[in-house]
């Protein structure tokens, strides 16, 4: 079994690049809607938890990025913020791996607390992993 630990190490030994991520200018058409390029972009743009997660670092790995890694190592990977039912905050990230050759979806969970942020779960196709 992969713990928390290991599966942070192995995303960190498989990303082979790192990419940057840019924004393109706010541009606009007369497309007949009633949004704006900026509200569009609201609609889909991360929260500040999932930010600050995405964006932050582990000591096994601090020259890429939590985003960087999960884009380099999972397919398809979904951030998503909740609150759980002790009331503490969230952020939860589910992806494809590849785990024992065989195609899984992984879910990572992490509890954040102001600008820090703890791993709290990490389970392969619905079994957590200790």
């Amino acid at each position: 079994m992969i713990n928390k630990k290991a599966l942070i190490a192995i995303m960190a030994a498989s990303v082979l690049t790192l990419t940057s991520c840019s924004s393109s200018s706010d541009s606009s058409s007369d497309s007949g809607s009633d949004y704006s390029a900026s509200d569009l972009a609201d609609l889909f743009s991360d929260s500040a938890n999932v930010s600050s997660v995405k964006n932050g670092t582990v000591g096994a790995c601090p020259s890429a990025t939590l985003g960087e890694m999960a884009d380099a190592f999972m397919g398809s990977p979904s951030w998503e913020e909740f609150t759980s039912t002790s009331g503490s905050t969230v952020v939860q990230l589910t992806g494809e791996i590849s785990y024992d050759g065989y195609p899984s979806e992984a879910v990572l969970q992490w509890s954040v607390s102001g600008s820090t942020f703890d791993t709290e779960y990490f389970g392969i196709n619905g079994v957590g992993q200790s």
